[in-house]
């Protein structure tokens, strides 16, 4: 039975599975720890996630092999160059000003790169930005998405309530990027059904 026929609960099996992989995001190296109770996440492993989820959803999304595989991947790796100078900056206190801000400092990040990899990284910064080529919306869509497989349990989903993020603040912009890929589509509303059963988000 195809995805998009699936019902929610063997959705929510196929995120799962794709979840395996996840766990090299909290496999720490040089025996270092984190602490379980508390929800943490770098960028690079934010961009790892995105890459798990591309593997997966373009021979669903592209079955004709239409798009560039390779330039998805450089818009995923250097889309949040910026975040080296600002940080993470959480999605729904993003203004205009602020993504002046994180375009200025991509600019100089990538000065600091070696010249053939700063203009790719650049250049990718301000496709994935603009997001009108197709491998960048597609890539946009991964990004938008990727939060819900990272958000898939307890101690994660803590997140909503503790950033006061409201459910149609945390689903607007997937939805949105998700419009035309179904199978993404279908995964966020499994997820969300689920998320609204374990009363993630605050009242």
């Amino acid at each position: 039975m195809s995805l998009l026929e699936s019902p929610d609960e063997a959705v929510l099996e196929e995120m799962r599975k794709l979840r395996e992989l996840y766990k090299l995001k909290t496999t720490l190296r040089y025996q270092t720890v984190r602490e379980d109770g508390v929800h943490s996440e770098s960028v690079a492993e934010h961009l790892f996630g995105m890459q798990v989820l591309a593997e997966y959803f373009l021979p669903l999304e592209d079955p004709d092999g239409k798009l560039n595989r390779l330039r998805i991947y450089q818009l995923m790796l250097y889309h949040e160059i910026g975040e080296v100078e600002t940080g993470d900056i959480v999605f729904d206190r993003k203004n205009e000003e602020l993504r002046e801000v994180e375009r200025q400092a991509a600019a100089r990040v990538a000065d600091r790169l070696p010249t053939s990899l700063g203009k790719v990284a650049l250049a990718c910064f301000r496709e994935f930005e603009e997001c009108v080529t197709p491998e960048s919306v597609f890539a946009d869509a991964i990004d938008k998405i990727e939060p819900i497989f990272e958000l898939y349990d307890d101690i994660n989903l803590r997140s909503f309530k503790r950033l006061n993020i409201r459910q149609d603040v945390a689903t607007a912009s997937k939805l949105e990027a998700t419009k035309t890929f179904p199978y993404m589509r279908r995964c966020i509303d499994a997820w969300l059904s689920y998320a609204i059963s374990r009363e993630a988000f605050p009242a």
